[in-house]
């Protein structure tokens, strides 16, 4: 089976934790960017989880915290 990155699962989830980090640093120093930028990564993983299959729950809990990102960035611009 071919792997989908050059290196392990394991440094893979530090660089997910890494850019996680970083979008929650960014929305607490600029919610109204942040707020997007958190979106537009909730639907990098929702694509991801369609792709895949079986994790339909948890599509849809994301589909939620995509939307609750999107009111709060639009809060933030008021």
């Amino acid at each position: 089976m071919a792997q989908p990155v050059p290196y392990g699962v394991h440094q893979t989830m530090y660089v997910v934790g890494a850019v996680e980090i970083f979008a929650g640093i960014v929305v607490l120093l600029l919610p109204r960017g942040g707020g997007y930028l958190v979106a537009l990564w909730l639907a990098g993983i929702i694509v991801n989880l369609a792709m895949i299959g079986g994790y339909w729950d948890i599509l849809m809990r994301d589909v939620a915290l995509f939307l609750l990102a999107l009111t709060f960035a639009r809060l933030a611009r008021r």
